[in-house]
């Protein structure tokens, strides 16, 4: 359960810095909250340069693990569905 759900379901707010915890594949990972993204990864998304911005969001340790497991543009696509839904911007 994310953080976002598990703050709904018992009534507690959560803070302004929690971050986000999605799990893909078997694995967490943590973001932090879309107010807190460095500007170099939304300025990087402006240029089009997607995986750039998720490797400044999810740092370097991070980014290795989810390439670690991502190979291809599907596998990218389904780890930004994840997150899109867990912040409640994707589709259902």
């Amino acid at each position: 359960m994310a953080t976002r759900q598990r703050a709904e379901a018992t009534g507690k707010p959560t803070s302004p810095d929690a971050g986000l915890a999605v799990t893909w594949r078997g694995k967490r990972f943590t973001l932090p909250s879309p107010d807190r993204f460095p500007l170099e990864a939304l300025e990087a998304e402006e240029d089009g340069k997607h995986l750039t911005a998720l490797k400044l969001i999810l740092g370097p340790d991070q980014y290795a693990k989810w390439r670690g497991l991502a190979a291809t543009a599907a596998d990218a696509e389904d780890f930004s569905a994840v997150v899109m839904k867990e912040l409640g911007r994707g589709n259902p």
